[in-house]
């Protein structure tokens, strides 16, 4: 549901099109990690960190459930875009 929202918001807000990298991580940190990268920007470098409020016409929702569904979000703004990675831990 993470990466599904995450590509969605790389669509709409990161000029149409995006990169998605899937891989396993090994180790003490094993699970999955997703990395979506557009050419997006991110004015609110807390952005998905407060809980949105359910009426705001601004959005920011998706980004909040992502941070919920995750064990980490690393969220890369650059002068070359946007770039989140998602790691979710196996259990």
């Amino acid at each position: 549901m993470a990466v599904s929202e995450a590509a969605a918001n790389s669509l709409a807000h990161g000029g149409g099109k995006g990169t998605l990298r899937l891989w396993t991580a090994a180790g003490a940190g094993a699970g999955v990690v997703a990395e979506i990268h557009d050419g997006g920007l991110l004015a609110d470098p807390l952005a998905g960190r407060r809980r949105p409020s359910l009426t705001s016409a601004h959005g920011g929702r998706g980004l909040w459930m992502i941070h919920q569904l995750c064990d980490l979000v690393e969220v890369r703004a650059t002068e070359h875009g946007l770039t989140l990675r998602l790691h979710v831990a196996t259990r």
